[in-house]
C-alpha cells in the first residue's frame, strides 16, 4: 500500500475514532473503519498489480 493510501486510511481511522469519543457516531463504526481497512487495502492492490499487468 502506497504511504499516501496509508496515511489517508489512518487518519479516516482517528476521524471517526474522534468523532465516536465526542458521541456523535455509534459505537461500531469505529470497529467497521478498522475492519474495513485491511479489505480496501487488498483490493487496492488488486487493481494495482492488475493495471501493472501483474494480475
Amino acid at each position: 500500500m502506497p504511504i499516501r493510501i496509508a496515511i489517508t486510511w489512518a487518519l479516516a481511522i482517528l476521524a471517526v475514532a474522534v468523532l465516536n469519543i465526542l458521541d456523535v457516531l455509534p459505537d461500531w463504526t469505529t470497529f467497521a473503519a478498522v475492519v474495513a481497512m485491511p479489505a480496501f487495502a487488498v483490493s487496492s492492490a488488486r487493481r494495482c498489480a492488475a493495471r501493472a499487468g501483474r494480475g
